[in-house]
């Protein structure tokens, strides 16, 4: 069988792909494994001898069980996004996809058979646009027409990096943790010497419980919290500059994290006070659950796929 075009380029990977846009009215098609908390689209990579078309039909041959037929080319997009496969967890992508609109046959009844690059088996859900859960690509959510003739070319990029706090570092987190919005529900502004205190035990440790965060730019985010939480689970959170709020790095973030564990085996919880809203949302977006509390605060748990029902 021919090669993915999947290819490493230096540090990186380049991936070509193909997405199948199949609507019944105003729902569309999209594939959860067990282990995602994401819904993604019909697709795949094309392999190489294979043009666009050929990997499209062969993809929902696949995934669904049916030969459909395509209709046009909706979409082209570029993506520069971190992996979250265990193989590749933070390897940073550049994708090239394409996006068609395929005829939906009256009586088609997918039947799902495939399975994730991680091999975890897989499942065809019709969703709406106001599906609460994160959707891969994001903009199924307001651009699908099935009536658009045109060709978008869209361009997007969710790269950030997760590495080990420096102590060149305490200049950016103190400037984080003096922010008296940032500290709003942690505690109050800390000082330079409290601040330093915090990146000596908390960051600069052998096993550090917090971890610098940069953007696609490699300047200083914020940090992002991750250590056991007890002998099931690694707690997880986030603590990033007012500059990146609303803008998805969080919801990127905690996709990442969530992978983190699962390649340890563990399952995952946040926690966070009632107030804190848009914590509870991306929690909830990202397949946690609330499980109890813990000195008056909330605890969320996303369980390991074999815990879920």
């Amino acid at each position: 069988m021919n090669p993915d075009m999947c290819v490493p380029c230096g540090q990186g990977i380049i991936n070509i792909r193909v997405g199948a846009i199949i609507m019944k009215g105003e729902r569309f098609l999209m594939v959860r494994s067990s282990q995602s908390g994401y819904y993604y689209s019909v697709g795949g990579r094309i392999k190489f001898g294979e043009t666009a078309e050929e990997a499209v039909r062969r993809e929902v041959r696949e995934e669904t069980g049916t030969d459909m037929e395509i209709d046009r080319l909706g979409f082209i997009l570029e993506n520069y996004f971190m992996g979250d496969i265990p193989s590749r967890l933070g390897k940073e992508y550049y994708e090239l996809a394409f996006y068609f609109y395929m005829k939906t046959p009256e009586d088609f009844e997918p039947v799902c058979r495939s399975f994730s690059e991680s091999g975890h088996k897989e499942q065809l859900h019709w969703i709406t646009r106001d599906e609460p859960q994160t959707i891969f690509p994001a903009f199924f959510r307001s651009m699908l027409d099935i009536n658009d003739r045109s060709v978008r070319h869209l361009v997007t990029d969710e790269r950030f990096y997760i590495r080990r706090f420096r102590e060149a570092d305490l200049r950016d987190l103190q400037t984080l943790l003096a922010d008296e919005e940032v500290m709003k529900y942690l505690e109050e502004p800390y000082s330079l010497a409290k601040s330093a205190d915090f990146l000596r035990k908390q960051g600069l440790t052998e096993n550090p419980r917090i971890l610098a965060v940069d953007d696609r730019n490699h300047r200083f985010a914020g940090y992002v919290i991750y250590h056991e939480y007890d002998e099931d689970a690694m707690e997880i959170g986030w603590v990033l500059k007012k500059e990146y709020w609303h803008q998805g790095l969080a919801s990127l973030l905690t996709k990442q994290l969530i992978a983190m564990a699962l390649a340890q085996g563990k399952s995952v919880v946040i926690e966070c006070l009632p107030q804190q809203q848009a914590t509870i949302r991306i929690a909830e977006t990202n397949g946690f659950r609330l499980s109890g509390s813990c000195d008056d605060l909330m605890v969320y748990r996303r369980q390991k796929p074999e815990e879920e029902k």
